[in-house]
């Protein structure tokens, strides 16, 4: 079975050519340069992804089937992006109907977050686990369920909104334009926030790693110096985590999950956040609910979209 995998993102375009173990035969990442609109967005996807299917030596009639991952909302069922955010002209658009006149092959239609969580499960840290949650954690802060064994969407296929969850009252106003939600707290962008308004006021190793230039913070900077015990790093990283288990021990007393996987941020920090978030949630909630659980660190790091859009496509054929 050989699968065309689309992943879909504001500012990148990942498009792979694989089988079903998730091997892949040819892959290709490219500028989404979302300005253009999606007609010649889609007409550069659709030409790489015949030059992709040429190097793995095949044509287009040897697809099972294509699957599409991309930013919501929107719906898998009717195949429709209702609106992507940051790419203009993305509204209402058929993409499902589109790549199947093309192509002639079924296509699978899903959102970023969801699509992720099923790569994770069935690629990688999720792998035997017949409940867990998914979390994003980049940009924003988005989920995905698997509950007794399936993809679980909602009635209006918005399950999974795991960032806007009301953590803090007064908060920071969320992307949404609600006040306090987990994304305002501890998505990258919300953290980048907040860390502009308190870094000048104590001018410590964070000012100094920037030169004094806030739009040059984020994550990845406010990590190193936690790494070297900065002082405010270190307490404004602390509240994050607390902030984020929080929202997990929400999730945790809802849904009852063997496992928590958490990408992007928390993937990459050598265990600098997940360690005390663990310790944290375990105080949180209660014993019988966490004496099993899993919080563990997405493993899909390299081409994390084509896993994902790999998995839209096997989830839809009823590969699993």
């Amino acid at each position: 079975m050989k699968i065309l995998g689309i992943d879909i993102g504001g500012t990148k375009i990942e498009i792979c050519v694989a089988g079903e173990d998730g091997e892949f035969l040819s892959w290709r990442r490219i500028p989404t340069k979302a300005q253009r609109g999606p007609e010649p967005i889609l007409k550069e996807i659709i030409s790489t992804a015949d030059q992709l299917l040429k190097e793995a030596d095949l044509k287009r009639s040897d697809l099972s089937g294509i699957g599409v991952s991309a930013p919501g909302p929107l719906n898998p069922e009717k195949g429709i992006i209702y609106q992507a955010p940051n790419m203009p002209g993305w509204v209402n658009l058929p993409v499902r109907k589109i790549l199947e006149d093309e192509f002639g092959q079924p296509v699978f239609l899903e959102n970023d977050a969801n699509a992720s969580c099923l790569a994770e499960w069935k690629f990688g840290a999720g792998k035997g686990f017949r409940d867990l949650v998914f979390l994003t954690m980049s940009t924003g802060i988005g989920g995905g369920l698997i509950l007794d064994n399936r993809l679980y969407r909602g009635a209006n296929f918005f399950a999974g909104e795991v960032g806007h969850q009301y953590i803090l009252p007064e908060g920071p106003v969320c992307g949404c334009g609600k006040r306090g939600h987990l994304e305002a707290l501890c998505s990258g962008s919300g953290m980048t926030k907040r860390l502009k308004e308190l870094v000048p006021k104590e001018k410590g190793q964070m000012w100094e790693m920037v030169l004094g230039d806030l739009e040059k913070l984020s994550p990845e900077i406010l990590i190193e110096a936690a790494k070297e015990k900065d002082p405010l790093a270190c307490r404004f990283l602390d509240q994050t985590i607390n902030y984020l288990a929080y929202g997990l021990s929400n999730l945790i007393f809802i849904l009852n999950p063997q496992a928590i996987i958490l990408g992007t941020i928390v993937a990459k920090t050598e265990g600098l956040i997940i360690r005390p978030l663990r310790r944290r949630v375990k105080e949180l909630c209660w014993d019988v609910l966490t004496g099993e659980l899993k919080i563990l660190p997405a493993l899909l790091t390299q081409k994390p979209g084509s896993y994902a859009s790999l998995s839209v496509a096997l989830e839809g054929l009823g590969k699993w």
